[in-house]
């Protein structure tokens, strides 16, 4: 995947009703390019044949489910 370049980031932001400029806009580029690299390995190719589990928040758990 291609990295993100700081026009794309300021259309980005600007999108999202934020105003980034400069030095903050060169270190945002960088940070957001960063994070999608670490994402891609968090995400592998295999999970995709794995069923999800429903995820019951604790408190909604009935008493017998708790431990």
């Amino acid at each position: 995947m291609p990295d993100l370049s700081t026009e794309d980031v300021k259309s980005l932001t600007r999108a999202a009703g934020l105003d980034v400029v400069e030095p903050m806009l060169s270190e945002l580029t960088h940070n957001l390019n960063a994070l999608r690299e670490v994402l891609e390995n968090v995400n592998p190719p295999e999970l995709d044949g794995v069923e999800p589990l429903p995820i019951i928040p604790p408190h909604e758990r009935s008493w017998h489910e708790q431990g």
